[in-house]
């Protein structure tokens, strides 16, 4: 939740560009947790590919459909009002 705005901040990356490279960034982390949690039985086989193939389609959608054709501004401004959501539902958890 982080790596994007810090991006945004502290290069002259497009809010497009720093989801992008984030996205990259997290497919060699995201190979080696699964294989960790499938060397220790954590993963649940009979859900995992149905998931994985929902969420490749959403990204699809996501991504391609909807995201790229957003201005930046819009696209910012949604994922700064996401952060302020998470951040305050995560302080009332934690209170």
């Amino acid at each position: 939740a982080i790596v994007v705005p810090s991006l945004v901040l502290s290069t002259d990356m497009s809010h497009h560009a720093a989801l992008g490279t984030s996205l990259c960034a997290m497919v060699l982390p995201a190979m080696v947790g699964v294989l960790t949690h499938a060397n220790k039985g954590n993963v649940a086989w009979r859900v995992a590919p149905s998931l994985a193939l929902g969420s490749a389609v959403g990204a699809y959608i996501g991504g391609k459909e909807i995201g790229l054709h957003l201005e930046e501004d819009v696209l910012r401004g949604g994922f700064g009002v996401l952060m302020l959501v998470l951040g305050a539902r995560t302080w009332r958890t934690a209170r």
